[in-house]
């Protein structure tokens, strides 16, 4: 069994904004994503009740129909290079590095979308970045996601892929993250860290003497 660090993406890794609020213009930017397609996914958002809106929003992939998965996994090395790269937390990083070299098994764990999880993975040397998969059909994104969100009580069902994947004994095992809805996840660990915690995960860690990482 392997120790491992596994860190949460957006708020944590990537602080103050989400891999996908700086996907959407950048797919923009390049061609790949246009008016129909921002259209059609601003009237699913529309259509949504109240209820369980902030989980659905983030469930929206509707602004990708249309797009080759080809070309979305090609572009995905300069989107890290370019828009990513330059606002990931140093803090993070350095714990990232300095577990790598203690060799623990280093992977992401994200609600982001899965070629994005890849790309962040492989260009920050890690062993694994898991993303919220997308429905392809012929090649092409539908729009839709294929199997678990990975956010708020889904995320055990990503840290149990990983587990499988690469034998982890979670006792021993690090997790970073920085929101309230990723309890769920950090308990998952027998070392939890609480990154720029908002409120209610920074009442939580203090409650359950979980360690806090400021920046």
């Amino acid at each position: 069994m392997r120790s491992a660090a596994v860190f949460d993406l957006d708020g944590t890794l990537l602080p103050g904004t989400s891999a996908e609020r700086l996907l959407v213009p950048y797919l923009v930017k390049v061609g790949l994503v246009g008016a129909r397609q921002l259209a059609a996914a601003l009237e699913g958002v529309m259509a949504l009740p109240v209820r369980g809106y902030h989980r659905a929003v983030r469930a929206n992939k509707r602004y990708l129909r249309g797009v080759a998965a080809a070309d979305l996994a090609r572009c995905m090395g300069e989107f890290l290079d370019s828009v990513l790269r330059p606002r990931l937390c140093p803090l993070v990083l350095g714990r990232l590095e300095s577990l790598r070299e203690r060799g623990f098994t280093t992977c992401l764990l994200t609600g982001a979308a899965e070629p994005v999880a890849r790309a962040v993975a492989r260009g920050l040397g890690m062993s694994d970045g898991l993303g919220t998969a997308l429905e392809e059909d012929g090649g092409m994104l539908t729009g839709r996601i294929r199997g678990p969100h990975y956010f708020g009580t889904a995320k055990r069902a990503g840290v149990a892929e990983l587990t499988a994947r690469h034998e982890i004994d979670l006792r021993s095992s690090v997790a970073f993250a920085d929101h309230g809805a990723d309890v769920a996840f950090l308990e998952c660990f027998g070392n939890p860290v609480a990154v720029r915690p908002r409120r209610s995960l920074r009442r939580e860690a203090m409650r359950r003497g979980w360690e806090l990482l400021e920046s």
